[in-house]
C-alpha cells in the first residue's frame, strides 16, 4: 500500500514522492521500457487504496481482484508483444528486419501511450513546456532507450524467445553494479547474496546454452547484454536526474506516460540510422508495403499501450517490493510461451539457472525494500 512518510505520498511507479524526493524503483527486466520516470499517477489514485490516515478505502477483495486482472492483462500482453515481434523479425519472418521494424513500432506507440495519458490524466492539470534543458535530458534518455530496444530486438533475430528472456533475467545484476558506480546505492549482505544468486545463475546458463548445441547464438546473446548494459545506464541517468529536479520543474510534474509520448519517437529514430547500416532494402517499397506489416505494427503498440496502462494501475495497488516480485516472475510465462507456443528447446541447466536468477532478482527487491523501510519512507 503507498505510505505517508514526513515529505508526502510515496508512489511506487518511480521510487519519487509527491512532494518530496524519492530514491527511484528499479525497472522490469526485460520487460516493458518505463522504469525511472516522474511519479506516474500522483497522490490521488494513491489515495484510492490507503486513506490519509493509512487505513484502507477500497474493499480488500476488490482490490485484489483488480491487482489479478490488471496482472494478468500485463502478463498476456508481454506475451503477444514478444512473440509478434520474434515471429515478424525471425530470418523467415514477414519482416526481418529488427531495427527497422523498431522505428516503426516506436512512434506508433508513442501515439498510444498519448491516447491512453488522456484517459488515465484527464482530471490532472497539464504540466508546464519543458526547458531546454529537460528537453535535452529526454533526448538523451531517448536515445540511449532506443538503442536498448533496438537491440534487444535484433537479438530476437538469433535467439529464441524463452532463451532471449533467460538471458535478460541477468539484467538485475547490470543495474546493481551500475547503482553502485554512479552511487545511488551502497552495497550490503542482501545485495552481495543477490550478486553470487546472479552470478551462479548466469554461469548455468551458459552451461545450458552450450549443452544446447548452438541452439542461441553467439551474436544474440552479445546484442542482449549490449541492451543490458544500456538500459542499467539509462535508469542510473534518469533516477540522477530525477532525485535532483525541482519539484516544481516541468519534468518533475510530467507523467510517466507523458513522458513515454515525447521520448518514444527518439527511440524510433534512432534506429533508423542502425537499420540504413546494418539491414539491407529494410525500407524497400517491396518490404515495407506488404498488406500484413502495418496491423503487426498496431498491434504491438496496441499490447504495448496495454502494458503500460496495466503498469500504471499496479504500481497504485501494491507497494514497491510487490510491484517489483511481479516484475522479475513475470518472466516465467513469457518463458513458457515461449515453450509452449513457438516450440523452443530449454535444457535443464539453463531452467536452473533460470530459477537461481529470478531468486537474486526477488533478493535484490527485498534489499530496495529495506532500505526504504531503514529511510523512513
Amino acid at each position: 500500500q503507498p505510505r505517508r512518510g514526513k515529505h508526502g505520498t510515496h508512489s511506487a511507479a518511480s521510487g519519487r514522492q509527491c512532494g518530496g524526493k524519492g530514491t527511484g524503483a528499479a525497472p522490469a527486466p526485460g520487460g516493458c521500457p518505463g522504469g525511472g520516470k516522474a511519479c506516474a499517477g500522483g497522490c490521488r489514485e494513491a489515495k484510492a487504496v490507503g486513506g490519509a490516515g493509512g487505513g484502507p478505502v477500497k474493499k480488500p477483495r476488490r482490490v485484489w481482484l483488480q491487482v489479478v486482472f490488471y496482472t494478468s492483462a500485463w502478463w498476456v500482453a508481454a506475451i503477444l508483444v514478444i512473440i509478434e515481434i520474434k515471429r515478424t523479425v525471425s530470418p523467415q519472418g514477414l519482416y526481418p528486419y529488427p531495427f527497422a521494424l523498431t522505428s516503426f513500432i516506436q512512434p506508433t506507440t508513442a501515439l498510444s501511450a498519448y491516447c491512453v495519458s488522456l484517459v488515465a490524466y484527464r482530471h490532472k492539470p497539464r504540466p508546464p513546456p519543458l526547458a531546454w534543458r529537460e528537453v535535452g535530458i529526454l533526448l538523451a534518455l531517448g536515445t540511449i532507450q532506443g538503442l536498448e530496444i533496438g537491440l534487444t530486438n535484433k537479438a530476437l533475430e538469433y535467439l529464441t524467445v524463452a532463451s532471449r528472456t533467460m538471458v535478460s533475467s541477468t539484467n538485475v545484476l547490470f543495474m546493481m553494479c551500475t547503482a553502485y558506480a554512479w552511487g545511488l546505492e551502497r552495497l550490503g549482505l542482501l545485495r552481495l547474496a543477490s550478486a553470487g544468486l546472479l552470478i551462479a545463475g548466469g554461469v548455468l546458463q551458459g552451461l545450458g546454452q552450450d549443452a544446447q548445441s548452438g541452439a542461441t547464438g553467439l551474436a544474440g546473446v552479445v546484442m542482449q547484454v549490449a541492451s543490458m548494459l544500456l538500459s542499467a545506464q539509462r535508469w542510473a541517468l534518469a533516477q540522477f536526474v530525477l532525485q535532483r529536479s525541482p519539484d516544481g520543474s516541468a519534468l518533475a510534474q510530467t507523467q510517466k506516460l507523458q513522458l513515454l509520448a515525447k521520448t518514444l519517437p527518439v527511440m524510433g529514430l534512432v534506429c533508423v540510422p542502425l537499420s540504413l547500416a546494418f539491414e539491407e532494402r529494410a525500407y524497400a517499397p517491396a518490404a515495407v508495403l506488404q498488406q500484413e506489416l502495418p496491423l503487426r505494427v498496431m498491434s504491438v503498440a496496441a499490447a504495448l499501450a496495454a502494458m503500460l496502462y496495466a503498469e500504471l494501475k499496479l504500481v497504485h495497488l501494491l507497494s514497491a517490493v510487490a510491484f517489483n516480485v511481479l516484475a522479475t516472475v513475470h518472466q516465467i510465462p513469457i518463458v513458457l510461451a515461449g515453450v509452449l507456443f513457438q516450440h523452443n528447446q530449454v535444457a535443464l541447466v539453463s531452467s536452473c539457472g533460470f530459477g537461481v536468477c529470478l531468486a537474486g532478482a526477488l533478493v535484490y527487491a527485498a534489499a530496495r525494500q529495506q532500505d526504504r523501510l531503514l529511510a523512513g519512507t
